[in-house]
């Protein structure tokens, strides 16, 4: 009889898997891949967080500031105090003085500005006193008619004000010299006129003849005069 063969018992194993969890597949590996490309575009635009975790640095705008030309400035101004008119202009108040002065004549100042020259006084007292201001050919000293006030320049401002005194009739309290001189291209010279019963006459001597403007400023009380250069 013929031997009955023997089954060789099968030694091989079945391979298993040394990968621990679910394996990654295309569809995964594609998403990963689409985060990494939008992670480096963020990085690149800078709107995405750097890597220790702070904010990436905020835009920043530049704002345009206008500037005004000071040649421009300077010639409007000139141009304006070129049209100011020549003509004599009154103040507020009565035009005849009181009894006695309401008003003290505290300080007179003079400066140059771009177009025009500048003559202040200040007064002491509530309210601005009557004046009268305007061109004349000659000015006369005190109350007599053959005597003048020097002044340098060749063209003259007079100016009359009323109810107020330049002193305290007491020698050395009087507050406008007899002869103020300024180093200003318009205004030449000042002189004070007159001093007598509360009106107080004071010339300004001009360079040449233009126009000017007169203000007047309270806190403290002001007139002031401005002539055209």
């Amino acid at each position: 009889m013929r031997p009955t063969p023997t089954q060789r018992a099968s030694t091989s194993r079945r391979r298993t898997s040394t990968t621990t969890g679910t394996p990654t597949t295309d569809r995964a590996r594609r998403v990963a891949g689409l985060l990494v490309l939008t992670t480096l575009a963020l990085a690149a635009c800078g709107g995405g967080p750097d890597p220790s975790g702070q904010a990436g640095p905020a835009a920043t705008s530049t704002t345009a500031t206008a500037t005004t030309d000071p040649a421009t400035t300077s010639t409007t101004a000139a141009a304006a105090a070129a049209a100011w008119p020549t003509r004599t202009r009154h103040g507020p108040g009565r035009r005849q003085p009181p009894d006695g002065p309401s008003a003290k004549l505290a300080a007179v100042r003079t400066a140059s500005h771009q177009g025009y020259d500048r003559v202040v006084f200040e007064f002491e007292g509530a309210k601005v006193p009557a004046y009268r201001i305007g061109y004349v050919r000659e000015i006369p000293l005190g109350e007599t008619d053959d005597q003048f006030l020097t002044l340098r320049g060749d063209a003259f401002l007079q100016l009359t004000v009323q109810g107020t005194a330049s002193d305290d009739y007491r020698p050395g309290t009087q507050t406008m010299p007899d002869k103020l001189t300024p180093a200003l291209p318009q205004v030449r010279q000042l002189g004070l006129a007159e001093d007598f019963e509360g009106v107080v006459r004071v010339g300004i001597g001009l360079d040449h003849r233009a126009g000017f403007r007169v203000l007047e400023l309270r806190d403290p009380v002001r007139v002031v005069v401005d002539v055209a250069a």
